[in-house]
């Protein structure tokens, strides 16, 4: 019995030793240098504190092969201006680039990013997340893009963003891009992971613009296969939207997507002058492939008119894309049940820069289901805007979805409680003796 508790006290204790043995390191200055100088000095579990200040980085930041805390003094009180170059590649256009890994908490919190004056074509944005940890939180923090998109998250990872702030006022580069890993085929060939832990979650955010310069703005888009949860934030004059198999060329669609529990406030007037006329818009959401649940959002417009909470496309039918040409081809399954459209879901694995095997990858049928959500008071549903292919009915259903439940609230990350289970002692053994 006692080399049994010995055991399991060893490993308890490797389990646990990392946050023991974890120390704090204070940068000297929020520089990209001196901030890079205690970056490199961590290990896994550590936390670099950035102090407040105001600091312009012309050179990127990159963290590689560890997991561990980047937090600074607060929004408002650390902030960091974009200054890198947006060249192309062997560049790193982004401020700070973390490819993370798995094994323990990733966290960046506390830190304005501002955006600067350089022009970047292509939305490389300020900060790139990546990598395969299923353990990561951005928090508290504050995105104010100006020439590029806020904030890229990319990869095999699951985790959360919560707590801050995009504002898109400049309307120069979307708040926030979702990619899921590679070029989404993965995601593509896996079931469903509704109401679980593996997903990007996106709760308490606020995203805003300034309406007096347009009446909408994107806040949220992505593709390449992400599984993206977006709950309880409040939207100010944007829309959010995903991308399907098309215009972005061997990236494919979004995977699936849970909206729920947002709000929307939007006074659709572009200018403060009463003279200007009312605007209207088609829909709070913009689907263009892959299945969810949109559920209890709600919306209060006012100076114009919303029709739907949810759209739905699909650009294939009308033109070619390569390397998927146009539907309908080998890649569909017919003229009305085309490549990752909204409605369908797992199907073949599909892999390689030119796409292999050729052919319908035997896609599932995988409804869109919306229910209760109400643009001021009055209950509203989805339109498709190809009725041909994307048909309400079969691949939009307005009702709850059948076994659905939602992942915890708040998130485990955010409230601090642990989903590492306890270690419970072996049973059926015999004593020893």
């Amino acid at each position: 019995m006692h080399l049994l508790l010995g055991i399991l006290v060893g490993v308890m204790l490797l389990l646990t030793a990392e946050p023991l043995f974890a120390v704090t390191i204070t940068a000297t200055s929020c520089s990209s240098a001196h901030v890079g100088d205690a970056v490199n000095q961590a290990v896994n579990g550590d936390t670099v504190l950035i102090p407040a200040g105001r600091c312009t980085w012309t050179k990127n930041l990159k963290i590689t092969g560890k997991y561990f805390t980047l937090q600074g003094a607060g929004i408002g009180k650390t902030i960091v201006v974009d200054g890198v170059s947006k060249g192309s590649y062997p560049n790193v256009p982004q401020v700070i680039w973390w490819n993370s890994i798995a094994g323990g908490l990733s966290r960046l919190s506390g830190i304005t990013f501002e955006g600067g004056t350089i022009t970047d074509g292509n939305n490389k944005g300020m900060v790139a997340f990546e990598g395969s940890s299923h353990s990561f939180r951005i928090d508290h923090t504050k995105f104010i893009p100006t020439r590029t998109a806020g904030l890229i998250v990319r990869g095999n990872l699951w985790g959360v963003i919560d707590h801050s702030t995009f504002d898109m006022s400049a309307r120069n580069g979307y708040g926030l891009f979702v990619h899921g890993e590679g070029y989404g085929d993965k995601a593509w060939a896996e079931g469903a992971t509704l109401g679980t832990e593996r997903n990007v979650f996106v709760e308490d955010n606020l995203f805003t613009q300034d309406r007096t310069k347009g009446h909408y703005y994107t806040a949220i888009d992505g593709w390449t296969g992400h599984r993206l949860v977006v709950r309880k934030n409040r939207f100010e004059a944007v829309k959010v939207a995903n991308h399907g198999t098309e215009t972005s060329g061997r990236w494919r669609s979004a995977r699936q997507y849970e909206y729920y529990n947002n709000t929307w406030v939007w006074n659709m007037y572009t200018s403060a002058t009463p003279t200007v006329p009312r605007n209207a818009y088609p829909a709070l959401i913009g689907i263009r492939g892959g299945t969810g649940v949109i559920y209890n959002n709600t919306a209060t417009i006012t100076n114009g008119s919303v029709s739907n909470v949810a759209d739905f496309n699909y650009l294939r039918t009308t033109n070619s894309y390569s390397p998927w040409g146009k539907c309908q081809n080998s890649w569909d399954l017919s003229a009305i049940r085309c490549l990752d459209q909204p409605g369908v879901g797992q199907g073949q694995l599909i892999s390689g820069a030119t796409p292999t095997p050729v052919g319908w990858p035997q896609e599932v049928n995988d409804p869109v289901y919306l229910w209760n959500n109400q643009i001021n008071g009055v209950s509203l549903g989805a339109v498709s805007r190809n009725s041909s292919v994307v048909q309400v009915g079969r691949d939009v259903l307005h009702q709850p979805k059948p076994g659905y439940k939602p992942y915890v609230y708040p998130h485990p990350l955010v409230s601090g409680s642990s989903q590492r289970s306890l270690l419970v002692a072996p049973s059926g053994l015999s004593p020893f003796r």
